[in-house]
């Protein structure tokens, strides 16, 4: 049967261009199917048009979210720690990361900015020293230094802050940048609320240091009007302490019991370290002698007069008379 059909099939065909004999007919019969071409090509052409431009329209959002991505990265990229292999040195100073986060308004490269007018504050008083990078994260957990690093050996750092709030970031990034100077470590220690006073004296130094320099030369020429607001943040911690009485060797006597049971007794760090302030206020190269703390053996925290005498042994020559100085501002004699 399927024979059958051809061969019907091939007459029928036949019969068509036998009808179709004369050149009029011929001609007729060619237009009609080259228009019936021309309108099947542009109805495909029109679907495939209609389609580009869908297409176009997905790329160019996609487009645009990823040039947000890399406005953000190209933003912090320069800054992004290098690996850093063992054994291999990084390079001296502080090198920050600003990590994306919850900033509110604050963008990354104006928190930077802010940390590294913190740590232009204390390079110049400090030794050649390398450091890892800095991860500087903002989180609720902050301000605290943790103990573990980052993939890389970086410090990780967190603060709580947001929304332009300078003051309040310079003060506690200077006091976590203080415990990476004091060689911080995960260790039994009585003696830690020593270490907390120098890291709240080291936030009050940096902030009034930068009031004075923002004045004339901040970041940005449009943010010299908050020199006041970092200069009143400092003021306002100090001037609960200005009518104290007692000195720092009596506060401590007083409170020695307080002071080993927790070493953020934040009432008790502040007082303290308003009686330190004018110490390194007029010898600013004495943070150079946080760097030889915390690198005795840990039976050395048990006892304060200990913990501060190794303290002593291991400063530089340059740098012991300081920390005699410290050390007389508690009532201890380390001469002897």
């Amino acid at each position: 049967m399927c024979g059958l059909a051809l061969e019907q099939g091939d007459d029928d065909m036949l019969n068509t261009f036998s009808a179709l004999n004369s050149p009029r007919r011929m001609w007729f019969f060619l237009s009609l199917v080259a228009v019936m071409l021309v309108t099947g090509r542009d109805a495909v052409a029109q679907e495939n048009v209609s389609e580009l431009k869908r297409r176009i329209s997905v790329l160019e959002t996609e487009n645009r979210k990823l040039r947000e991505k890399l406005d953000q990265i190209i933003e912090i990229v320069g800054d992004m720690p290098a690996v850093r292999h063992a054994g291999q040195n990084t390079a001296q100073g502080f090198r920050l990361f600003i990590e994306p986060g919850d900033w509110g308004s604050s963008s990354l490269a104006d928190t930077k900015k802010v940390c590294e007018s913190v740590t232009d504050v204390f390079l110049p008083h400090l030794a050649d020293r390398a450091y890892a990078p800095f991860l500087i994260q903002n989180d609720v957990s902050g301000p605290i230094t943790l103990y573990r690093r980052g993939e890389n050996g970086e410090y990780i750092i967190r603060v709580n802050t947001r929304d332009r709030a300078w003051a309040q970031l310079a003060f506690q990034f200077a006091h976590e940048l203080c415990h990476v100077v004091c060689n911080y470590r995960d260790a039994n220690n009585p003696q830690l609320w020593f270490e907390e006073t120098l890291c709240e004296c080291a936030s009050l130094f940096a902030l009034r240091r930068m009031a004075e320099t923002w004045k004339t030369n901040p970041p940005y020429s449009n943010w010299k009007p908050y020199a006041s607001a970092l200069a009143d943040y400092a003021a306002d911690r100090l001037t609960v302490h200005n009518s104290e009485r007692e000195s720092a060797q009596e506060i401590f006597e007083r409170n020695r019991d307080k002071l080993e049971e927790t070493g953020t007794n934040r009432e008790l760090n502040n007082r303290l370290a308003a009686k330190l302030l004018p110490l390194f206020e007029a010898e600013p190269d004495g943070w150079e002698s946080l760097q030889y703390l915390n690198k005795g053996q840990p039976d050395e925290n048990l006892d304060f007069e200990v913990y501060l005498r190794g303290w002593h042994r291991r400063a530089a020559d340059s740098q012991k008379k300081f920390v005699e100085k410290v050390a007389g501002v508690f009532g201890f004699n380390l001469k002897i």
